[in-house]
């Protein structure tokens, strides 16, 4: 009969060891992925946000509303019907067209009123409009779908495919921290998936929501 060796206890000690080693490298580095991606959301709001106030500086217009942008901007510009607000599929495309093209953001965006979804929705295509680092598309719409809200504004959302945990990073460097109060507070569609008792789902996080900027 032939002896059977096995691992000794120090062996396998030290496969332990190196597993440990090897799971806690990757949970640290996918921390760090998600922080720099939390610090370019928050870099793309507060970017996308000067440059809609630059815009309207300039144009005295909202971009993507602004009725002379054929005229003032481009001959391909898509024009808006000047009422301050993004109410039509149209002018939710001509927002980042009016943007690109005028400078104010990086990007060549297309204008396509096909490709922006529904007025309350988070779609678009990556022609019309600028994504997230979880590729998600950033838009702003005329609406009230940050939860809690009661009255229509043009907001900016975040796009979806954000971790609630992510989410709740931007919120305490935007804001308060809070899903359902204050000027960031998650898109109604996901705050059943993404939040729980009025916070986001930090620990037991969901990885498909999205946020809504009021300003």
């Amino acid at each position: 009969m032939q002896l059977q060796k096995g691992f000794t206890l120090i062996e396998i000690s030290i496969v332990l060891v190196i597993v440990g080693l090897i799971l806690g490298g990757v949970l640290k580095g996918q921390a760090l992925v998600d922080s720099a991606r939390v610090r370019s959301i928050v870099n793309d709001i507060n970017g996308i946000r000067t440059a809609w106030y630059g815009f309207q500086d300039r144009f005295h217009a909202v971009p993507g509303d602004f009725p002379g942008a054929s005229t003032h901007i481009d001959a391909a510009a898509l024009d808006g019907d000047g009422d301050g607000i993004i109410d039509s599929k149209q002018e939710i495309a001509g927002v980042w067209q009016h943007l690109s093209t005028t400078g104010f953001i990086s990007g060549n965006y297309d204008g396509s009123s096909a490709s922006v979804g529904t007025q309350e929705d988070i779609a678009c295509a990556t022609s019309t409009c600028p994504q997230n680092p979880y590729y998600g598309f950033y838009k702003i719409t005329y609406a009230k779908k940050g939860s809690g809200v009661g009255q229509a504004s043009n907001e900016f959302y975040t796009g979806g495919n954000i971790p609630s945990s992510v989410l709740y990073e931007i919120d305490n460097k935007l804001d308060d921290g809070l899903p359902d109060k204050g000027s960031f507070r998650v898109h109604a569609d996901t705050a059943t998936n993404c939040t729980a008792n009025g916070t986001w789902k930090v620990v037991d996080e969901y990885r498909d929501c999205a946020a809504v900027y009021l300003d």
